[in-house]
């Protein structure tokens, strides 16, 4: 494999404006910065550059992946030992054994859901339990796995709604309060005012 990093700036900048305007990435990935972080990103987590693009997104600023890719990076280690996950009507149960540690179980159900405003939402009401799995594993994954999966969440837990399959739906819209709008305006006007000085 290349040494990414022998690889000069302008040359990966213009590998990233050629997938912009190729038209086929998603439509957040709208300018070369923002493709060629999620390239970089992808990179570190050992994933080539067109699958990080369509699979890595960035949600209020941090990376956020399917389940299923955290679940295939911790697979591509060699030492996922063992996996097992439970849905029932109250939620979701996830154990995953790592080779020569201890197994580990992450629980996810109605009281968490319930806590963290998620039981009314449509897709929690649509497919409960499998919504469940997915935040279960996650958080499983980044206690067995953390060197794997870098710290990532998925889209969900970064308040973005996805579907029973743990793919991106829509982003999180996010308004800010009157009260910092209010502030935000006093201080470029303050900023304006010593400008003037």
């Amino acid at each position: 494999m290349t040494n990414e990093l022998a690889i000069p700036l302008s040359d990966q900048m213009a590998q990233a404006e050629a997938f912009v305007k190729s038209g086929l990435l998603p439509a957040s990935v709208n300018t070369p910065e923002k493709a060629l972080i999620i390239i970089q990103k992808g990179r570190e987590l050992n994933i080539p550059p067109l699958e990080a693009l369509s699979s890595i997104n960035v949600i209020q600023g941090k990376p956020s992946v399917s389940p299923q890719l955290m679940l295939a990076l911790a697979r591509r280690t060699g030492q996922l030992h063992d996996i097992q996950m439970k849905i029932t009507n109250d939620g979701a149960t996830v154990t995953i054994t790592r080779t020569g540690q201890s197994p580990y179980t992450t629980m996810f159900g109605v009281v968490e859901a319930t806590d963290m405003g998620l039981i009314n939402k449509d897709n929690w009401k649509k497919q409960f339990g499998i919504m469940c799995q997915w935040r279960a594993l996650a958080a499983n994954l980044r206690i067995t796995f953390p060197d794997a999966i870098s710290g990532l969440y998925t889209p969900d837990e970064a308040g973005a709604i996805m579907d029973e399959e743990g793919a991106l739906v829509s982003r999180p819209t996010i308004q800010m309060p009157k009260a910092i709008q209010k502030d935000s305006v006093e201080t470029s006007e303050i900023i304006e005012n010593k400008e003037l000085i």
